[in-house]
């Protein structure tokens, strides 16, 4: 079986770091016009997952990106998450 490919485990630090850096910006802005929800429905998530599902970067084996190295059992749950290329 070949190897999947990830982002470095750097480049996969400066994702998290990024990434919960947004979840927290997005917990303490208490601003009304700050609509983002802290976590998605389950049918936004069964949605999002579903992309993911049909890409081409998308580790079955892992449940996992190899675009950003994200678990997408997780990342798919919360409402300031993105497709590292723009799928959702």
């Amino acid at each position: 079986m070949k190897e999947e490919q990830f982002p470095s485990i750097n480049e996969q630090g400066k994702n998290l770091a990024k990434f919960t850096f947004e979840v927290v910006k997005n917990v303490i802005d208490i601003s009304p016009s700050n609509q983002t929800k802290f976590l998605v429905s389950e049918e936004e998530q069964k949605q999002r997952l579903d992309v993911c599902k049909k890409c081409e970067y998308y580790s079955v084996r892992q449940n996992r990106c190899r675009q950003c190295g994200c678990h997408m059992g997780t990342k798919v749950k919360f409402g300031v998450s993105q497709c590292p290329i723009g799928k959702w």
